[in-house]
This record gives C-alpha cells, structure tokens and sequence, in this order.
C-alpha cells in the first residue's frame, strides 16, 4: 500500500441510496448497490472514485512477515489467502456511513485453532468507534457500536499457536517505520468487558457469500451501515476518516486510512472531497 494524496474534487452525489436489507449480489459475483466486483481490480491503496473511498489487497499486506514478505502470513502457498482481507469500500450516503469489506472467511480454522475476522475500527471527527463484526470475538451483539475512550476497551490479537500476539520483531510496513506486527495490526475487536455506558447503538450488518473462483471461492462480503446519529455526528463536517479491520492472527489486515474530508455544500447533492494520505507511524 504506497503513500498517495487524492487532488481536491467537486462531484455531484450520485443517487448514492440505501441499500435494502441485505446484499444484492448478481451472477458475476459484482455487488450491484455497491456496482463493486471483487478481484477485478488492481491493488491500490488510498483511492476515491465515483464516490467511493477504497483500499484492494488480494494476495498482499501491508506487513512484510518475517521470511515471508507481503503476502498475507503464512504466504498463499501454506494457506495465508484462506484468512486473508481483500478489499474495503467506504462511502457516506443519506446520512450513514457505509463499509463494504471483502474477506475470504468470518472464521479461520487454522494452526490448531479459530481465528476471526476482526471488528471494524472507524475514525470520524476526531473520534474512535468499533462496529463488532461476529459475536463469536468477544461475545459482544454483532453490529453492536461502542465509542472507543482507549486502549483499555479493544483486545489487539488472538492468543494461540500461529498468532503474532507478543511477537516482538521489528517488520517493515506500508504503514510507517518498522514496528511489531500486533502494534501495525492494531485493534482487533472491541473488548468484551467494554464499559457498557460507551454502548451507541447498533449498526445493520449484511453478510453474503460468493464463489470467485479458485482460491476464492467462499469469499465473505460483509456490509456495515451505521447510522452517523448512532455517532453523534450527523451533518458533519467529520474531518478526516479511517476505516480499519484485520484477522484475529495479525495474520493480515486492511484499512482505507484518511481517505476523506467530507463537507455538505448543497444540500446532501454536492460534496467536496479532500483526502491528504500521511503516513501512519504504527
């Protein structure tokens, strides 16, 4: 994932509506509310197109694993890509935030234990949020949103064999200067113990599946729409956002990092998006 700034632009809001409940998913696999095709585009990290900020990492991470590289840990040969993130689409329409993540599984049975996709961490105006994916993490509801006040409220990494829980080797990143796989990974899930004053309210989460063909058949979509008066932060302006997600393992993880300053100039039809890509230290 390469540092990159996206130019200022004015576009016009195209008819971005709410998705019905759950996902549309057509023949060729594409996420026709989303007009999203998984695995038909390159890698690319940090980009906003047609109203859609986005980050595609099939067969890459983010982290170069110790003997393995940029391949999601343990590498495509010994199984990395059966718990491997892909691909994340954010946008804002009709007042909510929208995540599409692409996943090759919700739960990795791998190393002689279960590893879970990650809940979704989310930075809005100034603020941390966690949008808990599976119940089975942490025992939270899923698509609970709780208001993230500190490290105290996420647990990082699974433990176990085959996790990077307390490694600390130094690993050279996309993100920033070298630093340890668990503090690139960052959180994982919100805590189970969290305060339960910090509970928001909840977001709808859609799953669905699709065979894409060889090693990704049984890929997992799932769809996060979280309402930003959950948040407490619907009109905006909410600076600048970050959307971040990884497997349980450290075994890989994605984020569309900064993609955008949103600003509403005419009445939800026009928006001016700005993104200025820093790099992240981790």
């Amino acid at each position: 994932m390469k540092t990159a700034t996206l130019a200022v632009a004015v576009v016009t809001c195209l008819s971005l509506t709410v998705p019905a409940l759950g996902m549309i998913i057509d023949g060729s696999g594409k996420v026709t509310d989303w007009g999203v095709t998984p695995f038909t585009l390159p890698n690319q990290a940090n980009q906003f197109q047609n109203g859609l900020s986005f980050t595609i990492s099939n067969n890459y991470s983010p982290i170069s694993y110790p003997g393995i590289g940029h391949e999601p840990s343990p590498g495509l040969a010994s199984g990395g890509e059966a718990s491997d993130v892909e691909e994340m689409y954010l946008r804002f329409s009709n007042n909510q935030l929208q995540i599409l993540t692409v996943a090759s599984s919700a739960a990795v049975p791998a190393y002689g234990n279960t590893f879970y996709l990650g809940d979704v961490f989310v930075t809005l105006g100034g603020q941390q949020f966690g949008i808990v994916t599976q119940a089975a993490n942490q025992g939270l509801d899923a698509g609970a949103v709780y208001q993230i006040s500190g490290t105290g409220d996420v647990v990082t990494l699974q433990t176990g064999t085959g996790s990077y829980y307390g490694s600390t080797a130094l690993v050279a990143n996309d993100y920033g200067p070298s630093a340890t796989i668990p503090s690139i990974a960052g959180p994982w899930a919100v805590k189970g113990t969290i305060d339960s004053s910090l509970f928001l309210g909840s977001a709808m989460v859609n799953t669905a599946t699709f065979n894409y063909g060889g090693a990704e058949n049984g890929t997992f979509l799932f769809e996060y729409l979280v309402d930003l008066n959950t948040l407490g932060l619907a009109g905006g302006p909410w600076g600048a956002v970050e959307a971040h997600q990884t497997t349980g393992c450290g075994n890989d993880v994605i984020q569309v990092p900064e993609p955008a300053t949103l600003g509403i100039l005419a009445a939800g039809t026009v928006l001016s998006f700005l993104a200025a890509r820093r790099k992240k230290a981790a």
